[in-house]
């Protein structure tokens, strides 16, 4: 698997899409995830598939390392083992900023058109 070529420019610009739009098959995954494959592409929940892999392949992780180093590191480097859970927290985080963000506007406008966000949000603080 890959990241979307401008995962860290959509990290910039809040416009991350969901996990599952994030990642990208490459040729040589299905050997490990065939399960999670549908018509060539990803089928399923990004958390639920990495967690399959840790628990398939990794749950005695110190001895595939010892018995099989090459399929370790394959694992390791393709999957993004190492840091796929706050690969996830920030896709999942920017796409629930962005639909609170709409929500807290479309009240906005609908109730205090004439008031400024800053001074709209100041409504909800604790005095």
């Amino acid at each position: 698997m890959k990241l979307i070529d401008n995962f860290v420019e959509k990290f910039h610009n809040d416009v991350l899409p969901t996990p599952e739009k994030c990642f990208l098959l490459e040729e040589g995954d299905e050997l490990y995830i065939n399960k999670w494959i549908k018509n060539g592409k990803i089928n399923g929940k990004m958390k639920h598939i990495f967690e399959w892999i840790e628990k398939k392949y990794l749950s005695n992780k110190k001895q595939l390392e010892k018995t099989d180093k090459k399929k370790f590191d394959e694992l390791i480097r393709r999957f993004y083992l190492k840091n796929w859970r706050i690969i996830l927290l920030m896709c999942n985080y920017q796409t629930k900023y962005r639909y609170y963000s709409k929500v807290i506007n479309s009240i906005k406008d609908k109730s205090f058109p004439e008031m400024k966000n800053k001074d709209f949000l100041k409504l909800f603080e604790n005095n």
